[in-house]
């Protein structure tokens, strides 16, 4: 399975060669702080992607931490829930047995 996945990342790395390659023509870039004169489109498409993927990343890392900061509280609640309901069980144990106690003497 890993020898199929490295050959697909290859075939899709090529792929992508070829399409940039395909587009060397120059655009001027305007973007709000810098100007750019006859800048390939290739270069602009791969600036555009690796900011997305940039974005991307940041976007999941964030997700993934509240996801495991929302479990963490979770599994504290959880704790707290079980220490109690145990507490519970063993107080109504221990009356139980106080009052057998009481009621042979």
């Amino acid at each position: 399975m890993k020898l199929v996945k490295i050959f697909a990342a290859l075939v899709l790395v090529v792929i992508i060669l070829y399409f940039l390659l395909q587009n060397t023509n120059p655009v001027d870039v305007d973007l709000v702080f810098v100007q750019k004169e006859a800048v390939p489109v290739s270069v602009v498409m791969l600036g555009a992607l690796s900011i997305g993927i940039i974005i991307g990343y940041g976007v999941a890392l964030l997700l993934i931490l509240a996801g495991k900061s929302e479990i963490r509280v979770l599994k504290n609640k959880n704790r707290i829930l079980s220490d109690e309901l145990n507490e519970l069980r063993n107080a109504s144990i221990d009356e139980d047995l106080y009052k057998d106690q009481d009621g042979d003497d």
